[in-house]
């Protein structure tokens, strides 16, 4: 299975936070599981969300486009980051 398969397979069964201000919420929160980080988006956003995410020994995912991640999320719109809250079974 491709990186972006298993990326959307985890993104449509999980909770999800998007954004960078809601991600760092929920790492500082402790709610994140797992980080999905664009690698096109502003580096000092991603910058802050990868140490906090290394910090809390959250594991974190990289996806090539802001675009690609924010319609994966279900939205609209471009997102810097995703964060996994919790993995429906």
């Amino acid at each position: 299975m491709s990186k972006e398969n298993e990326i959307l397979d985890l993104l449509a069964v999980s909770s999800k936070l998007v954004g960078s201000k809601q991600v760092l919420r929920g790492l500082s929160e402790g709610t994140v599981r797992c980080v999905i980080v664009a690698e096109d988006a502003d580096c000092v956003l991603t910058d802050r969300i990868v140490s906090a995410a290394e910090i809390s020994s959250v594991p974190i995912k990289r996806v090539p486009s802001m675009v690609w991640l924010g319609r994966a999320a279900g939205i609209e719109v471009g997102a810097a980051a995703v964060g996994v809250t919790a993995h429906e079974d």
